[in-house]
């Protein structure tokens, strides 16, 4: 009985649905078993209870307490106070500046209005970010885009126009790999009527045997767009550890709707400064990422698969950054460098490209490793033969 061909495309499709719904269930649970337990006392008794446990150095449950506080009167003065709680155990008991300063953070941008934070929570941050942003200045991130930002001004552009700066060094430095991964798209994009000429004709393996032998042909490695792919990731880690370690810095940057008015209007929606998680921002950046992934498809055959692997792609940068609420400045440098990657795809593919036949190697294996090596073939005269005697 003949084996009927797998529909590589619905496949593919369902994998990806699979691999968003475990990524999501997993993210869920983890909500779930690290959120704070919950009881019905009043506020005033966890409070109390919060104190007690400071008292007694039991700092563990005296957080857990505090998270209670916040889970269960988010949006109140309770709640803003306990964020204020959780940040002076980490400050004042714990005597760790880091945790404390994510805590204020968490107070600022979701509590901006309470009369928590501006008589107390407001006076602890500047003090917890002078020492963190006192710490920061020995690393070598922090001291680049400082002088960018003191080059450029210090004005609100400034923030932005380094920000812009530091996208362009690393698309500059990227250039030879981008340009060899749209060298190889363009070589997949001229074969695939071959392809499709394959797939019509053969099935199993040996339809993969025959693609791999068409690779081989035309020098195309199949996985070199996922090499160069995961290439820039060193790159992404370096530039958000770098806005990282400026963070208390960008406070003073802002971007069109991002300032504090808005930002105290709406909280936890749009950002105050650049410090802030802006969701505006990280949709408009969601936007550009499925505009350039539906630019950027060159075997209409995949259309459909790379259409859907956009919209998935999309969806998970969306519950992602949501959930671990990345600052405005990175959104903007990662939307930033995605303009600059996809106007370099377009220029490098209006240029005309080389008929497939130069792309296949000639027949003799020498002939093929010096047009491999760039070098033309010598021309070498037949080898006269020896008179017998």
């Amino acid at each position: 009985m003949a084996q009927e061909p797998v529909d590589q495309k619905k496949l593919f499709i369902q994998t990806m649905l699979i691999a968003m719904m475990l990524w999501l269930l997993l993210l869920m649970g983890w909500s779930y078993f690290t959120r704070a337990p919950v009881s019905d006392k009043k506020p005033e008794q966890i409070v109390a209870e919060i104190e007690k446990l400071r008292a007694d150095k039991d700092y563990v449950e005296a957080i857990r307490r505090c998270q209670e506080l916040v889970n269960r009167f988010q949006g109140t003065e309770y709640g803003a106070l306990g964020l204020l709680l959780e940040a002076r155990i980490y400050y004042e008991d714990k005597k760790d500046s880091r945790e404390a300063f994510n805590a204020l953070r968490r107070l600022e941008e979701f509590y901006p209005h309470t009369q928590v934070y501006r008589t107390q929570g407001r006076a602890l941050q500047e003090k917890v970010e002078q020492e963190i942003d006192q710490h920061n200045r020995q690393f070598l991130s922090y001291q680049i885009i400082h002088q960018l930002v003191s080059l450029l001004g210090r004005s609100d552009a400034s923030y932005v126009l380094a920000i812009l700066a530091i996208a362009v060094a690393v698309r500059l430095l990227l250039l030879p790999l981008s340009n060899r991964q749209f060298a190889s798209m363009r070589k997949m994009a001229q074969i695939a009527p071959k392809l499709q000429e394959l797939q019509a004709k053969y099935t199993g393996e040996e339809l993969m045997r025959r693609q791999m032998d068409l690779y081989k042909r035309y020098g195309i490695n199949p996985m070199s767009g996922c090499l160069y792919a995961l290439l820039p990731i060193p790159f992404l880690i370096w530039v958000y550890n770098m806005i990282l370690l400026y963070q208390v810095q960008f406070k003073q940057g802002h971007l069109l709707w991002i300032n504090p008015e808005l930002g105290a209007r709406f909280p936890g929606l749009i950002g105050s400064h650049l410090a802030q998680f802006d969701a505006p921002l990280m949709i408009l950046y969601a936007i550009s990422m499925y505009v350039s992934s539906r630019l950027m498809v060159t075997d209409p055959s995949q259309a459909p698969m790379q259409k859907t692997m956009a919209l998935v792609t999309t969806a998970m940068l969306v519950i992602f950054s949501w959930q671990f609420r990345f600052p405005a400045a990175f959104i903007l440098y990662w939307m930033l460098t995605n303009i600059l990657y996809t106007l370099h795809y377009k220029l490098y593919m209006s240029h005309p490209a080389p008929a497939l036949e130069a792309l296949e190697p000639a027949t003799r294996e020498s002939t093929n490793n010096l047009v491999q090596d760039g070098r033309k073939p010598r021309y070498q005269p037949p080898k006269k033969r020896s008179k017998r005697k």
